[in-house]
């Protein structure tokens, strides 16, 4: 009987173990980042990229974008609109705007296409809690990560570890931010990326506009 009462000991903590690794938040994030991107391609990822931006109150608005990580190369063109850089060093800077403006919006692309592989960045704070919730029936783990100006949550599949939305808040006790919703998936290289991107504010869900991948090469 002692001998039984230890193998059942020994199976319930090791099943207890097993539960506790997988509720690790930085267990979860390896295994969505394997998900997205199983071969490591993001750190040497090198695509053209062409979006169609749709917004409620204003025309589709067409753009090209150029991720170069294997050179720290950035490049975004629009209507009349074309903007250049290499690391920090501006090549290309459009009309009225400043090589500020043009780090900020390469700072934009690079981390929203490069998730969830951009929250292995150095200095990248990842909440060792993990909280669960059901998004869109979905049975999820939440992850937080606070920067400095805005708190961000992200949704990982507990079945797939596959990114389901992202959310941020600039003022977490109101909850005033915006909720972004991933729709289908496109293959990039090796990588799964989001096909669709459909942003809405919160707590209002007042929709502002959905970003379309339409090809890449």
């Amino acid at each position: 009987m002692n001998k039984l009462l230890l193998y059942i000991l020994f199976f319930l903590v090791a099943g207890f173990g097993v539960n506790a690794q997988e509720m690790n938040a930085t267990t979860i994030l390896n295994k969505s980042i394997r998900y997205h991107d199983p071969n490591g391609e993001w750190k040497r990822f090198n695509h053209e990229m062409e979006f169609v931006s749709e917004r409620p109150k204003g025309p589709d608005r067409k753009s090209t974008v150029v991720i170069n990580n294997n050179k720290g190369y950035f490049s975004l063109t629009e209507t009349g609109n074309h903007m250049e850089i290499i690391m920090d060093s501006c090549l290309q800077v459009p009309v009225g705007k400043t090589c500020d403006n043009v780090k900020r919006t390469r700072n934009y692309y690079v981390y929203l296409w490069g998730l969830p592989m951009k929250l292995k960045d150095e200095g990248t704070v990842l909440d060792p809690k993990v909280v669960e919730e059901k998004f869109e029936g979905v049975d999820c783990y939440v992850l937080r990560v606070p920067y400095d100006e805005d708190t961000w949550f992200f949704y990982i599949d507990k079945s797939t570890y596959a990114m389901k939305a992202y959310m941020f808040y600039k003022d977490e006790p109101t909850k005033k931010g915006e909720l972004i919703y991933l729709d289908e998936e496109a293959v990039v290289g090796d990588m799964k990326i989001p096909k669709k991107r459909k942003w809405v504010t919160t707590p209002e869900g007042n929709l502002l506009g959905t970003d379309i991948l339409i090809s890449s090469k």
